[in-house]
């Protein structure tokens, strides 16, 4: 379909007048008639009453023109959107762990708002294995998670921030030691699938002695146990603090468990390459 011609019909529809119109647009009135009827053979429609003089649109013509309308400032959209100088444009699929979301995200969105208005985006969340493989097989664009060894083949990895690893454990044992500790209360951790239980798993491997576990896959239902004196885990310290009260006092056991590093994941390939230091610029400062 001709655009040109419906940048003539949608003309017609403000200036009903094929003279005037042809004035506005630079072109002869038998231009602009011949371009409207070619219009109409191609949609098989009479959009004009060439009865009267000059020719009326029909109503089935204004719909057109009106519709017609929607289409080219859709053009004019496009054209916008592929001519910016912004490196950070289009729509993107970006992953997220649980722990990083909450830090990371919001001021994430409001450096998006203020520097690249010419992206939008889309959330989901997920384990950092399962995010790593869907950037790796294209479902994402890009994910936050935390970096365990070994990552997917041909990913980009990009570190945003580096946490420590804490025992949060209940205020009523803060004198305890490791191992009455162990000998009291049981160890609530953080699912073995998941990043975070994956660096934990590999610190366990080295002890001899294994504490009795729990395992749950939330942080707020992990500590609020542990407020209550169900038992003590070992989180990012970001986390710990975000719900640490007088029920709860915090541990540094760095000695014990590394730290844990959240990192930017996207695919080794020339089309992210435009895209890539954009989006992490954004999130490196948001932790």
């Amino acid at each position: 379909m001709n655009l040109r011609a419906l940048e003539t019909l949608v003309q017609i529809l403000t200036v009903p007048s094929f003279s005037a119109v042809a004035q506005i647009r630079n072109m002869t009135l038998s231009a602009v008639s011949m371009q409207m009827k070619a219009l109409e053979a191609e949609l098989g429609v009479e959009l004009f009453d060439r009865q009267s003089r000059p020719p009326r649109l029909t109503p089935l013509g204004r719909q057109v023109a009106l519709q017609s309308r929607g289409i080219l400032e859709a053009r004019d959209t496009v054209t916008t959107l592929c001519q910016r100088g912004e490196k950070l444009v289009g729509q993107f699929l970006i992953g997220f762990i649980q722990t990083a979301s909450v830090r990371i995200l919001p001021g994430f969105l409001e450096a998006a708002r203020r520097e690249a208005a010419g992206a939008s985006f889309q959330f989901s969340a997920g384990l950092s294995e399962t995010l790593s493989d869907f950037v790796a097989e294209g479902r994402l664009d890009a994910a936050v998670v935390t970096q365990v060894d070994p990552m997917p083949a041909h990913l980009c990895v990009q570190r945003l921030a580096t946490e420590e690893m804490v025992m949060a454990l209940p205020a009523t044992h803060a004198d305890a030691d490791q191992v009455q500790l162990e000998a009291q209360l049981p160890f609530i951790r953080f699912r073995p699938s998941t990043g975070i239980g994956r660096l934990i798993s590999a610190s366990l491997s080295q002890v001899s002695a294994q504490p009795q576990q729990i395992i749950l896959d939330s942080i707020e239902g992990t500590l609020e146990c542990v407020k209550r004196g169900l038992g003590y885990t070992v989180l990012p310290r970001p986390d710990v603090e975000r719900y640490c009260d007088a029920q709860m006092v915090i541990r540094t056991v760095s000695d014990l468990y590394p730290s844990r590093d959240l990192v930017l994941v996207t695919r080794n390939d020339r089309q992210s390459d435009g895209w890539r230091d954009a989006l992490f610029s954004l999130m490196v400062t948001q932790e």
